[in-house]
């Protein structure tokens, strides 16, 4: 990592995003001010908007934990890459322009091509409130989907952002083929998590102004 990607992560002060990691050293509570004032400041997989670490992708990577399954639907015009966690549903444009870089999307821009036997995806225009591992929206991300066997697909991605790595990184791990099912993951229904999380946060500033006010 560049470094100034690093001093641009040691002085962030914006809200969480998707890969945001939990500090295991605090039960629960994070110690940055206001970061239960509101729920827009709670990271995006815990409001719903995107899957876990980077499972929603690019690159869609592992949680090692549940719900690691994809499924890809192919149609003449583009590919969708349905993630189980969060339900995430990415659209591949096939042998299309990129959208102008005004247009910034969760997900990014994805248009693929084929080269031989292997589907390319090419992914720009991020948004600034994803931030993979500290890079920023001009993050650019190749993928290529290419067959071990019949039941095996190697997942390879290369990143590249000069303003957070100092060179370009390239990653792949095996796609294995499951006859099990696609779960729904109803994020949004009942939702009462945020709930709890915000009321806990209110009955801790109590707790803390109580505590003051007796010493």
């Amino acid at each position: 990592m560049s470094a100034a990607a690093l001093r641009r992560l040691a002085g962030a002060r914006g809200r969480p995003t998707s890969d945001a990691q939990e500090n295991t050293n605090d039960p629960g509570l994070e110690k940055t001010p206001g970061a239960y004032d509101d729920p827009e400041r709670r990271p995006l997989g815990e409001r719903c908007l995107l899957g876990f670490g980077s499972t929603s992708g690019p690159p869609a990577l592992p949680d090692y934990f549940y719900n690691n399954l994809h499924q890809i639907v192919q149609t003449p015009n583009a590919v969708m890459i349905l993630t189980e966690m969060v339900h995430d549903a990415r659209i591949v444009r096939m042998n299309a322009q990129h959208l102008p870089k005004s247009i910034r999307l969760w997900m990014g821009d994805s248009v693929g091509h084929w080269e031989g036997d292997t589907l390319v995806v090419d992914t720009t225009n991020f948004t600034d409130k994803t931030r993979f591992r500290g890079s920023t929206e001009n993050l650019h991300v190749v993928e290529r989907f290419s067959r071990l066997d019949d039941r095996t697909l190697l997942y390879r991605f290369t990143i590249d952002d000069p303003a957070t790595w100092e060179k370009s990184w390239t990653g792949e791990f095996a796609w294995p083929a499951t006859n099990d099912k696609i779960y729904e993951y109803a994020c949004h229904e009942a939702n009462y998590s945020m709930v709890d999380i915000l009321k806990g946060a209110r009955e801790r500033d109590k707790e803390q102004a109580a505590a003051k006010s007796a010493k």
